[in-house]
């Protein structure tokens, strides 16, 4: 018989991935060491995405660097609240509201991302150039 992944092996194997590489970005400052490849877009257009930034911002987070981590990304301060609460919703409320509630934060991270994108490669951005 076939093994199947359950609900709970997904979670299981998820919380075992995620516990590493959150050790992997507390262990190695990715300042000093490259370990994730380098952004296509930023590569391609010499502009930077939302998510340039966030393996250090999270490097930083980790050692409690708050202030650091800011600056080379403010877009995790915002990410990661939203993506905790994306992900712990079905357990607070039934399916309608999730759904309800789950439609309205996509749609406000997809405005947020969007301005984001576009402030972080102007001028006026007053954190860390990629």
């Amino acid at each position: 018989m076939r093994g199947r992944w359950t609900g709970r092996t997904a979670a299981a194997a998820t919380v075992v991935l995620g516990t590493s590489l959150l050790w992997l970005l507390y262990a190695v400052d990715p300042t000093r060491r490259m370990i994730t490849p380098p952004c296509p877009y930023l590569t391609l257009t010499g502009l930077a995405c939302p998510g340039c930034g966030l393996t250090r911002a999270t490097h930083f987070l980790l050692h409690g660097d708050v202030a650091r981590a800011f600056s080379y990304n403010p877009w995790a301060f915002v990410m990661g609240p939203a993506l905790l609460l994306f992900v712990l919703l079905p357990s607070m409320t039934d399916a309608t509201g999730t759904l309800r509630v789950r439609t309205g934060i996509s749609w406000m991270l997809l405005l947020l991302t969007l301005a984001f994108w576009i402030w972080r490669n102007t001028p006026s951005y007053p954190f860390i150039r990629v």
